[in-house]
Order: C-alpha cells, then sequence, then structure tokens
C-alpha cells in the first residue's frame, strides 16, 4: 500500500504531477485526478495504481487524438490506425472514439459528404473511384451509397465524364485515327477514374459529336 503524499500543477497549468511516498509516480490529467477523486492522503494500492495509469492511456490517447483533428479531419478508421500506431491500447481507443463523437468532434457522414464533394468538384472523380475510396478508409457501405446519391448526380456526373475528355481528346486523337480505337481508349479513360459505362459512353458520343460539329 502507498500514500499519495503530493499533488502539483505541472508548469504548462494543464497535468499535475502524482507523488506516492514521496516519489514521482507520474503525471496524470486533471480529468484523471478528478474522475478517480484522488488527493493528499489518499492511500493507493497495486489494482489502484493499475486503474490510475490506465484512465490516464484513456486521457492520453483522447488528447493525441484531439491534437490530429486540430490538424486535419480524420474518419474513424484511419484516426484508430493513427492511434494503434502510437500503441494506445484497444480500450483507451474505444473509449477515445466514443468520447470524440459524443463531443461532435467526430461525424463520419459529414465528413464523407464532404469527401465526395471534393472529388467530384476538384479532382473530377468518378462515383466509382470515390465509392472505393471512402471503403478503403472504413465507410460502411450505406454510408457511402447514401452521400453519393444526395451529392453526386448523373448531370454532375456526365458534365465531369466531358469535361475530362476534352482535355484528353487531341492527346488520344493523336494517338489513333480509327474512330472505334479512339472510343476504346476514351471509355479506358473514364473507367479508370470510376466512371460508369453508361455516362461514360453517352458523355464520348457528345464529346465527339459536339468536337466534329
Amino acid at each position: 500500500m502507498k500514500k499519495i503524499t503530493k499533488i502539483s500543477m505541472q508548469q504548462n497549468g494543464e497535468r499535475y504531477n502524482l507523488f506516492l511516498d514521496e516519489e514521482f509516480f507520474c503525471g496524470i490529467t486533471e480529468d484523471t485526478l478528478v474522475k478517480l477523486k484522488l488527493k493528499k492522503g489518499m492511500e493507493v494500492d497495486e489494482a489502484a495504481l493499475e486503474v490510475i495509469i490506465k484512465e490516464e492511456n484513456k486521457n492520453k490517447c483522447f488528447n493525441y487524438a484531439v491534437f490530429l483533428l486540430g490538424k486535419r479531419n480524420y474518419f474513424e478508421k484511419v484516426l484508430k490506425d493513427k492511434l494503434a500506431q502510437k500503441e494506445y491500447e484497444e480500450e483507451a481507443i474505444t473509449f477515445t472514439i466514443e468520447k470524440l463523437y459524443s463531443y461532435g468532434y467526430l461525424n463520419e457522414q459529414r465528413l464523407t459528404e464532404a469527401f465526395v464533394r471534393d472529388k467530384k468538384r476538384f479532382s473530377k472523380k468518378g462515383p466509382r473511384y470515390i465509392a472505393s475510396a471512402l471503403k478503403a478508409k472504413g465507410v460502411e457501405g450505406d454510408m457511402i451509397r447514401q452521400a453519393l446519391e444526395e451529392n453526386y448526380d448523373e448531370d454532375e456526373a456526365l458534365e465531369n465524364c466531358k469535361s475530362l475528355l476534352f482535355k484528353k481528346l487531341d492527346y488520344y486523337k493523336r494517338k489513333t485515327s480509327d474512330t472505334y480505337t479512339l472510343k476504346g481508349k476514351l471509355y479506358a479513360f473514364l473507367a479508370q477514374r470510376g466512371y460508369g459505362s453508361e455516362v461514360a459512353k453517352k458523355a464520348i458520343e457528345e464529346v465527339l459529336r459536339e468536337a466534329e460539329g
């Protein structure tokens, strides 16, 4: 059994030093201090010390996640992977993710919708490419489908296809004079960027017709 002999605030004013039997034990957050009701003179056994360490690791994990989110947005899976790389335990990571959602720091649906809009507008990627990228980030299929349905319609996909084709048309025309081969190359170009067959074929026909006229 050990006794808490001193709790002092660190110079940064955000953490506290915990002393047991006049010796420094560890640094703790105010959350840990308050939640476990730690105070000078309290006696703690080995089990209690394990609880302190575990609680502190959870708070450190949460604070690191907040630090990361202060720099950029993260999808849940990506953030979990980052925390695991720092060797935080699964319990601490689960605690952190739940707390982030409760505070509104994580919002998978909002981030998914923003991802769709950004890739559509700035990269002109097709729905299939975007769906694949989101799946790799751990986003659920239903959420991906909903985000695409609500933020990327067929007319936008067609216009993006045509925009991409007009920029590449002369390049592919220099490679072949055969119309059938040209269409095949343009189709493959759009497929690589995540566009489906129907919108790709329609875009190719319209672009070639407009280019001739």
